[in-house]
């Protein structure tokens, strides 16, 4: 019976752990709403003051690094039509 109880002890805090660190790496409504924001304004950045043609570029990418915290974690990469292999 001890063996039984020392099981579902482990077992409970696996599945409590495991819940934390899954909800705690997921984004925030606000951090999504931010890293749309990012693709708006890099969007206007490259058709307005370096001069891209908007038919050039074919995708904008926000992606979050779990490495870093805050703004400054998330990282932006560009595909454009004519240069699909650089990034």
């Amino acid at each position: 019976m001890k063996n039984i109880l020392i099981f579902l002890g482990i077992v409970a805090v696996l599945i409590i752990g495991g819940s934390i660190l899954y909800f705690s790496t997921q984004p925030t409504s606000a951090e999504i709403d931010y890293s749309e924001q990012l693709k708006w304004d890099v969007h206007k950045y490259l058709i307005n003051e370096k001069n891209y043609v908007e038919d050039n570029i074919e995708e904008i990418k926000v992606t979050g690094n779990a490495k870093l915290k805050g703004k400054k974690r998330f990282e932006i990469a560009v595909v454009f039509k004519d240069d699909k292999d650089s990034v």
